[in-house]
């Protein structure tokens, strides 16, 4: 190959010891990361990315019984409108929230990024966009979700805990 005028055409050895010793740091670093977090499967975040739009649609058509049961019977919920830990207070909560806030709008979820967590647990982060679906389309609120998920006992994943950062509130009428 020929180089760019003023370019070395320098030609870089490493030596047989040197492979191995850094062949041993990146097994070892393997070896680390694997302890603090798990692997999770193309077939886990696609289920988990239903879960998240399952949870957005069951919202949007007040199955507040569908809602909740995407939730392990500790989750925590934590957003503008309050917090809520458990299934009777995490109902209550979407209650009030589908009746006050979230009547005749879409909850979009996008640019979702999902990865794994030690003991059947998944991190996932996401945008959200609420646009008014009964009037004039427009969006009306967005924000930040950061979830842990975990595995039930039969192996379905459920929200362990939400948290939604609100960063645009649209107030007109």
């Amino acid at each position: 190959m020929t180089m760019p005028k003023g370019w070395k055409n320098e030609q870089t050895t490493i030596s047989k010891k040197e492979k191995e010793n850094s062949n041993e740091q990146t097994e070892q670093s393997s070896s680390k990361n694997e302890q603090t977090s798990s692997t999770i499967t193309v077939d886990d975040k696609i289920i988990i990315q239903e879960l998240i739009a399952k949870h957005n649609v069951a919202l949007d058509n007040k199955n507040i019984d569908e809602w909740t049961n995407s939730w392990t019977d500790d989750g925590i919920w934590s957003t503008t409108f309050g917090e809520a830990k458990g299934k009777t207070e995490l109902k209550n909560l979407i209650n009030q929230v589908t009746n006050e806030f979230a009547s005749g709008k879409r909850h979009l979820s996008t640019n979702i990024i999902i990865e794994g967590a030690p003991n059947n647990t998944a991190s996932a982060q996401s945008y959200l966009i609420v646009t008014e679906a009964k009037k004039t389309p427009e969006v009306v609120a967005s924000g930040t979700y950061t979830d842990t998920l975990k595995k039930d006992a039969s192996g379905k994943w459920k929200f362990l805990q939400r948290k939604l950062d609100i960063d645009l509130v649209n107030d007109s009428k």
